[in-house]
């Protein structure tokens, strides 16, 4: 059984070893990097814990303008290697969705390696949409795409 919970500082470690985990060296979070955005008042973190707080997932979010309205951001969405494909995602970004709508936000979005044809999958499969691309945007050399979800 999974559940979710709001982000506590002594899971830092974890997550950073789970986005390690989940992404190549040059595309994940540096641990100062997850602590840039968890400590930001603009953005939350959901974590999903397995049986015995095992860390399942975690999906972080930021709250950004677009067009001047209010949007959601997913920064990023990790999910253990060993329980992909079990809803763990699904949980976290139905989480958020409903989290924004809560706070009248209508849109999400995110950016994706565009090799990343499991990713892009899940995303489509949720109703996200490509609406541009950005040359070099992981480690200078991997192109992201921008994708986006009215809630």
């Amino acid at each position: 059984m999974i559940h979710l919970r709001a982000f506590r500082n002594s899971d830092l470690d974890r997550l950073y070893e789970l986005d390690q985990a989940c992404f190549a060296h040059d595309i994940a979070y540096s641990r100062a990097e997850l602590r840039y955005f968890l400590a930001k008042p603009a953005c939350t973190c959901w974590v999903a814990e397995a049986e015995g707080e095992r860390l399942a997932g975690f999906l972080i979010l930021e709250r950004v303008r677009r067009s001047g309205r209010p949007a959601g951001h997913i920064v990023t969405i990790d999910v253990a290697p060993e329980i992909r494909r079990q809803g763990v995602g699904q949980l976290l970004l139905q989480a958020v969705e409903a989290e924004l709508r809560e706070e009248g936000v209508c849109l999400l979005l995110l950016e994706v390696a565009e090799d990343n044809a499991v990713a892009l999958a899940f995303y489509h499969r949720f109703g996200f949409h490509e609406t541009g691309r950005i040359p070099g945007y992981y480690a200078g050399r991997l192109n992201a795409l921008v994708m986006e979800r009215p809630l």
